[in-house]
């Protein structure tokens, strides 16, 4: 049975992420970065990827917690500046489109969606996608994979999915999806697997002109 549907993470799949300089960023300027501080910092993340808050609702908590010494706006930069672009994924995306009905799965927030959308090209390939902060469930719970399969309308048996993280692809099969663990370090491993399953990508040297 031959792919017909495709669907991919993106954080270290399409976007890559480092969430060190943004930390570094936000303790220059604070004032409380203590461990109690922290431990609360990371309640709210978890409350905010699965949409218990919204990015406003959770700047305004998060801010007088660490003491954060700027506005909503410098607090959001600061936040969204953890992506980098992946080019070797934007081309094979970019040979995929067309071929391929594509969406997303990802443990994410509105406010990194929004920034996302608006300052990555790659996203426009995509038709739909299921997000965390609205399915209020997150990878590797098997029900974020059930909700894509449903509102997508895809056969998990002819559907292909990336993920960076061993737990999610093994949470994805036993879904019933075919899945690939994605490596930042190495595309062309990715592209094997691709072509192993029969899916047409155009190949590296296709990749080229875009």
């Amino acid at each position: 049975m031959s792919i017909d549907a495709l669907i991919f993470d993106i954080g270290n799949v399409l976007v890559p992420f480092d969430w060190r300089p943004a930390e570094r960023r936000l303790e220059s300027r604070s004032t409380n970065f203590s461990g109690e501080a922290l431990a609360e910092f990371k309640k709210l993340i978890m409350r905010l990827d699965l949409g218990e808050l919204t990015g406003e609702e959770f700047s305004s908590l998060t801010k007088p917690l660490i003491g954060f010494q700027g506005d909503h706006t410098e607090f959001a930069a600061i936040w969204n500046s953890i992506f980098s672009a992946n080019p070797p994924m934007e081309r094979t995306i970019a040979t995929l489109k067309g071929r391929y009905p594509l969406f997303l799965i990802s443990n994410t927030s509105d406010l990194h969606l929004d920034y996302l959308t608006q300052n990555y090209g790659v996203f426009r390939h995509f038709a739909d996608g299921v997000y965390s902060f609205r399915a209020k469930c997150a990878k590797p719970d098997p029900k974020i994979f059930e909700i894509a399969v449903r509102q997508f309308g895809v056969n998990p048996a002819t559907t292909a999915f990336v993920d960076d993280l061993a737990v999610n692809v093994a949470s994805a099969s036993a879904a019933g999806l075919n899945a690939i663990q994605y490596d930042l370090n190495n595309h062309s491993s990715f592209e094997k697997a691709f072509s192993g399953l029969g899916i047409h990508h155009g190949g590296t040297e296709t990749q080229r002109i875009f």
